[in-house]
């Protein structure tokens, strides 16, 4: 076989390429994870509102936010699974390594942040659109897909509405907050519902 001797420009040219297809690659597969973690917290989210607004069983209920990680985790792995079933295995490009290496370190991290946030009395809604925010954010970057890094960047900021809303509503007396009612009072959930269909949803169907 016959060696190929690449000048500087063409070296540069091939790799340009190789990146490119990569980012590509990515952006394909990565449209249906967005869509699986957005949608699944969505509809738990939405399915947590009514269910406070209405008075339902709430220690019970509390107990469906655990759905978003069992369904989150068991699609993962059913798309792994489907991605490698009938494909050669080929090495990891260093784009996929370091967005794998990203969700890691903020999956592990939301585990432990988490667990703080139950025993300091956090707000937890608050913290979690902040962790997947900056996720979101460092794969656009990574990836340069504008969409991914807007879409994060709105998120981080649209998370502010939570300690404004906190604010306003721990200055009201108590008589001022039971006259809002059940709707506004859990109004904190709808939102956090809204800022995961921007960070995800809408990306997610972007990129596929």
């Amino acid at each position: 076989m016959k060696e190929q001797n690449f000048n500087e420009q063409q070296s540069l040219e091939v790799i340009s390429r190789m990146i490119a297809e990569t980012s590509a690659d990515i952006e394909k597969g990565s449209g249906r994870y967005f869509l699986l973690w957005g949608y699944t917290t969505v509809i738990v989210s939405l399915f947590e509102y009514f269910a406070q607004l209405y008075n339902l069983n709430t220690t019970l209920c509390l107990w469906a936010w655990f759905l978003i990680p069992i369904i989150g985790c068991i699609g993962m792995l059913i798309f792994h699974f489907s991605n490698a079933k009938g494909k050669v295995s080929r090495p990891k490009s260093y784009i996929e390594r370091s967005i794998n290496a990203v969700w890691t370190v903020f999956g592990v991290s939301f585990a432990m942040v988490y667990i703080a946030a139950i025993v300091y009395g956090v707000n937890i809604l608050f913290l979690t659109v902040m962790l997947m925010g900056m996720g979101t954010v460092i794969t656009g970057i990574i990836c340069r897909h504008k969409v991914l890094t807007i879409s994060g960047i709105s998120s981080i900021l649209l998370s502010l509405l939570f300690p404004i809303r906190h604010l306003i509503i721990s200055q009201m007396d108590g008589c001022a907050v039971r006259e809002l009612g059940a709707a506004v009072l859990y109004s904190d959930i709808l939102i956090f519902a809204i800022i995961f269909t921007i960070m995800m949803i809408i990306p997610g169907h972007i990129l596929n």
